[in-house]
């Protein structure tokens, strides 16, 4: 199995949008934040917002903390968010909102020792 199919299957669909828009959702969420640039960029903008803690849980190898959409819409960032909503074809508060269940899982799983390693979306 590999790592998309396991984030897939971990990362729980919010119930506003069809396997589809999941499935593209996931698959455009690892293109932006699938390597470890784009994991350190987003503790990066975590810590400059007060929330390095919630992502470091997604990256340590204890249990995920949970964040918030506005959180999210802060650490990842509108045009960002907006891009993600395009390619699913939702509204961004609906792509912030699944997104906040989708990145934790993401980096979860691409951090696996618990520390930002030079992985490469696979």
């Amino acid at each position: 199995m590999g790592i998309f199919d396991a984030i897939t299957g971990m990362a729980e669909r919010h119930p506003d949008v069809n396997e589809q828009q999941h499935s593209t959702l996931l698959q455009s969420a690892m293109a932006m934040f699938g390597n470890s640039g784009g994991i350190s960029g987003l503790l990066n903008n975590a810590q400059s917002h007060g929330l390095g803690g919630i992502v470091q849980s997604w990256i340590g190898t204890g249990a995920n903390q949970p964040i918030g959409a506005g959180q999210l819409q802060s650490v990842v960032g509108q045009d960002r968010i907006n891009e993600l909503a395009t390619r699913a074809g939702v509204p961004p508060a609906i792509a912030t909102a699944a997104l906040s269940r989708i990145l934790p899982v993401i980096v979860d799983r691409l951090t696996p020792h618990g520390k930002v390693e030079a992985t490469q979306q696979k």
